[in-house]
This record gives C-alpha cells, sequence and structure tokens, in this order.
C-alpha cells in the first residue's frame, strides 16, 4: 500500500494543536469562569493546564514510539486489541466531523450579525428552506476540504496561517493588557475572600471554586490530541509529534490565565458577561478594540475549522488501513493526499452542517474526549509491558505514576463535567451504528472475492 510523504514540519504540529486548542471556547468561557471563581479562576486554568499536561504527556511517549497515522486509534490498537480500538477510533471520527460541521455553523451564524441578510432564505423547496448562513458553512467546510485534497501542506499552510491569525491579536490583548492589571489583582487570586457565592448564596470554599473553574477549563484545553492523528505524513515524526503536543497545550495555558488576569482587570463584573474577551478588548481600546476581536473570533473558528478538516480524513485511513471501513479510502490521490477519504469526511461534514445544529457538537464531545484521553493514558502501562524493546524517543519518569494520575484526573474530570443523558445516549447511539457498519464491512469482505494482495488486516 502507497505511504503518503512527510511533509509536516515541527511547526505544521504545533499550528494543528493550537487550531484545536484555541477555537471558540476562549471567547466564551472567559466570562463563565469569573462567575465560578472570580479571581481564582486564574489558578483554576492552571489547574486544569496541569492535569492536561499529565495527559498530553502520556501521548508523547505514545507519539515517540509510532510514526503511523491514527493517534489515540493507533494507541489503542497496539494496546487493548481491535475491539476497543475500533470503539476509540470511531468516536473520534465522528467527534472531529461533529466539531467541523458545528463550528462550522457557528461560524456562519457569527458572521451573520455583520450580514443579517444571511439569515434570508435563499433557496426553497416545500418545507425546506436554504438559508445564507447554510450556504456559507457548506461554502467553508466545501473550500478547506479541496485545499486540503490538492495537498497536505496547501492544509497544512492554511493551518498555518490562521493560527498565526488568530493568536496575534490574542497576545496583543494580553501583552498590552499587562499594563491595565489592577493592584492587588494577583494577591485577590490566591484569596478566598473574594470569590463569588454559590447558588443559593452560599459561601464557597477555595478549593471547590478552583475545581469548578478547572472542570470549565477543560473545553478551553482540549484539541491537543489533534496533533498525535496525522503522525504518518510528519517529518521526524517520533521527535516533533510530542513536541508539538506539550509545546501547544503549555502556550495555550500560560496564554489564557494572562488573558484571565487581563480580562479580570478590565472588567470588575467580568463574571457577568457572556462575551467576557470582547468585552474586555472594548473596554481597553475603544469600541474598534471590540470590532477587531469580534473578527479574531471569526478567525479563531475558521481556524478550528482548518485543523478538522487536516485531521478528520486521517481517521478515515487509519481504520480503512486495519479493515474497519472500505480499503479504498486509503487510496492517495496524485497530490499524495489521501483523496476518498478526504471526500467522505468533507461531504459528511457537509451534510451534518446542513441538518443539525452548534448543540450536536455538545451532545457527543465529553463522552468521545475523555474516551480517548483515558485509554491514551493506560496504553503507556500496558506498552510497557507488552513492548519494553520498542524504541521511545520519550519515556516518563516516575515509572507509571504520570498515566495513572492521568488516566484518574481524566476520570475524575468526566465525572465532574456531568455529562447529560442525552450525551451518553447519542455517544451511545454513534458507537452502535460504527460497530454496526464494522460488522456490514466485514460480511461484506467475507462473501466478496478476496483481495490480491490476500486481505486486509482486521
Amino acid at each position: 500500500m502507497a505511504q503518503p510523504a512527510r511533509r509536516l514540519t515541527l511547526l505544521d504540529c504545533v499550528a494543528i494543536g493550537i487550531n484545536g486548542i484555541v477555537g471558540s471556547g476562549v471567547y466564551l468561557l472567559i466570562g463563565p469562569l469569573a462567575a465560578k471563581a472570580g479571581p481564582a479562576s486564574v489558578v483554576g486554568i492552571l489547574a486544569c493546564g496541569a492535569l492536561c499536561v499529565l495527559v498530553a504527556l502520556c501521548f508523547a511517549e505514545l507519539g515517540g514510539m509510532f510514526d503511523r497515522t491514527g493517534g489515540p486509534y493507533l494507541y489503542a490498537r497496539h494496546a487493548f486489541g481491535k475491539h476497543v480500538a475500533f470503539g476509540v477510533g470511531w468516536m473520534s471520527l465522528a467527534t472531529g466531523v461533529l466539531a467541523f460541521a458545528a463550528v462550522s455553523v457557528g461560524f456562519a451564524d457569527a458572521l451573520s450579525k455583520f450580514f443579517p441578510a444571511l439569515d434570508e432564505v435563499v433557496l426553497g423547496a416545500g418545507r425546506f428552506g436554504l438559508t445564507g448562513k447554510a450556504v456559507v458553512a457548506a461554502g467553508l467546510i466545501l473550500c478547506l476540504g479541496t485545499i486540503n485534497y490538492l495537498g497536505v501542506k496547501a492544509g497544512a499552510r492554511t493551518s498555518d496561517l490562521l493560527s498565526i491569525a488568530k493568536l496575534a491579536p490574542l497576545l496583543g490583548l494580553a501583552l498590552v493588557g499587562l499594563a491595565f492589571v489592577r493592584p492587588g489583582l494577583l494577591g485577590q487570586i490566591f484569596s478566598s475572600a473574594h470569590l463569588p457565592p454559590a447558588e443559593g448564596g452560599a459561601r464557597q470554599s477555595y478549593p471547590g471554586a478552583v475545581a469548578q473553574a478547572a472542570f470549565l477549563a477543560v473545553f478551553m484545553l482540549s484539541g491537543f490530541e489533534y496533533v498525535s492523528v496525522p503522525a504518518g505524513e510528519a517529518k521526524e515524526a517520533r521527535r516533533n509529534i510530542p513536541l508539538a503536543i506539550v509545546g501547544a497545550l503549555l502556550g495555550s495555558t500560560a496564554l489564557y490565565c494572562v488573558l484571565q488576569i487581563v480580562a479580570l482587570s478590565a472588567l470588575p463584573d467580568l463574571g457577568g458577561h457572556k462575551q467576557g474577551l470582547i468585552d474586555s478588548a472594548q473596554a481597553l481600546f475603544g469600541p474598534m478594540g471590540r470590532q477587531v476581536f469580534v473578527v479574531a473570533a471569526l478567525i479563531s473558528m475558521a481556524g478550528f475549522c482548518a485543523g478538522s478538516a487536516l485531521v478528520g480524513p486521517r481517521y478515515f485511513t487509519a481504520l480503512a488501513e486495519d479493515g474497519y471501513l472500505p480499503r479504498g479510502l486509503t487510496r492517495l490521490t496524485r497530490f499524495d493526499t489521501p483523496g476518498p477519504a478526504t471526500i467522505a469526511a468533507t461531504g459528511l461534514s457537509l451534510v451534518l452542517a446542513l441538518v443539525l445544529g452548534y448543540a450536536s457538537l455538545v451532545d457527543v464531545s465529553n463522552v468521545a474526549l475523555f474516551g480517548q484521553y483515558i485509554p491514551t493514558s493506560l496504553a503507556v502501562i500496558v506498552l510497557r509491558r507488552r513492548m519494553p524493546d520498542r524504541e521511545r524517543r520519550y519515556r516518563l519518569p516516575l515509572g507509571p505514576l504520570i498515566p495513572v494520575l492521568a488516566a484518574s484526573a481524566s476520570v475524575v474530570l468526566l465525572w465532574a463535567a456531568e455529562p447529560k443523558r442525552e450525551e451518553w445516549a447519542f455517544s451511545g447511539e454513534i458507537l452502535a451504528a460504527g460497530f454496526a457498519l464494522w460488522a456490514v464491512f466485514a460480511l461484506a469482505r467475507r462473501l466478496g472475492p478476496k483481495p490480491a494482495d490476500g486481505g486486509v488486516r482486521g
């Protein structure tokens, strides 16, 4: 089977991580974090970052062992076998496609605030009406899908440019905003005297408030796992993938902490603002600052979509290589890209964008996210026993302590996130559909003619 060329550099991998982490979360959660813990929300972000770093270090050790495409799916395949691996891979695939579709819809909805005409129906047939927003969402998906079809480097350059464009205003706000930090705020960060009351007016404990903020910040800091998926197309993958995962996460955590401090200084009532970051920019720079950060939010969502467009098809190819999906999805185009997989991921995202809303991503994200983190953390321990002689570019110190802490932290965070019954049900339906699809393809291979190479793995 032909293998794609390794064209992704360390910079490309870091940009994939940044686009996975820095999306809509930083724009949506600055205010709610302050409502949960006031100035102590900064410690909450740090605590969440520390927990995520534990998981990222597990990804780093495993990323230093393998240079094939697949990420969490690949690690689960070697550690736990094909059934667990398929569950991890299928949920990762589904979440990636849902995320691409949902954030594209969110991008179009945000753009409609500038251009209200996008809310109008441009094509109607009976009860079906296609609005301008739907056209924008579909156009974004098709554009990014086409770019990635024409070359992984073209997709990576798009991801690189959008990551730089989204970081520039955030870094500017962080650096300039430090000059406006209120005297005494840094002391309040570590004081229980400035905590907001809990629901019902009860007094909060400092550890409890920090924990609530940390749980909320998970949505802001997840996404670093995207880096591991296209490892088969990365240069020096065993070095660059781990560096990019940990580097993107540490950098994003530091940036978010500074932005939270700046926002708390700019808006003493930050907890009451739904658009805390944008309102902070307006408080510091006036109406022009607000407009700049509304545009920056659009770029941030577009950057997330660019990362999803690049990573999503690689889940299809990883599963197809092992026989869970049609082998044709592994074929490469003359541009050395997984063309059929890119078409499948783009087409499915396009359909979902037209029939589902932004909330569809939330219905499955928590369960699927920790369904990657927990197996990956445990896989470090299993593979040390199962593959002791396998070369590891990085090996975590302290024996099994870090993987155990990472898995335990993931379980606690999943429990604290309190996924709704609908989330579990939707996730179960997606998983059941995946196993049913696997069974259909397995039956078709058994009844159909044998391929010339004797079959596929799986």
